[in-house]
């Protein structure tokens, strides 16, 4: 009998059609969605900032409560089919957004290469990030 590959499941189905695991694994891990982000009063531009939740490991790239994350942090947004389309501030490259357009994952995304440090050769990661404190002005720290 021949052995038969088939496709892997983030470029034959659609997101409706995704398990919750698989809809975990499209994440890429670059920790971009656990930036502050601060919105302009004028024009409602959305800038990021350098300022990372108290949840995120910065040692480890990751939400260090990810099961609870929405219980500990106010605000923290779980990005759900219902709402992909308001997750325009996610980076080009995000899974989400790619699937959601139709569009293919990059070649260096951790489903591909399967090493989840492969984002970070590609600028794909929260770079030097801080963590939020009480005490701090998130404008310091907007992105350019």
């Amino acid at each position: 009998m021949e052995n038969i590959e088939t496709a892997p499941f983030w470029e034959t189905k659609t997101l409706e059609e995704l398990t919750q695991s698989e809809w975990e694994a499209l994440c890429d891990g670059c920790g971009l969605c656990c930036l502050h982000r601060i919105q302009d009063e004028d024009d409602d531009a959305i800038y990021l900032t350098r300022v990372a939740c108290h949840c995120y490991d910065i040692a480890a790239h990751a939400c260090s409560d990810y099961a609870n994350r929405h219980e500990r942090v106010e605000g923290c947004m779980k990005l759900t089919l219902e709402r992909v389309e308001e997750f325009d501030w996610l980076p080009e490259s995000c899974a989400y957004r790619l699937r959601h357009q139709g569009r293919a994952i990059p070649s260096w995304h951790p489903l591909i290469t399967k090493d989840p440090a492969t984002v970070h050769p590609h600028g794909m990661h929260a770079l030097n990030p801080i963590l939020e404190k009480d005490e701090i002005d998130l404008e310091d720290y907007i992105i350019d």
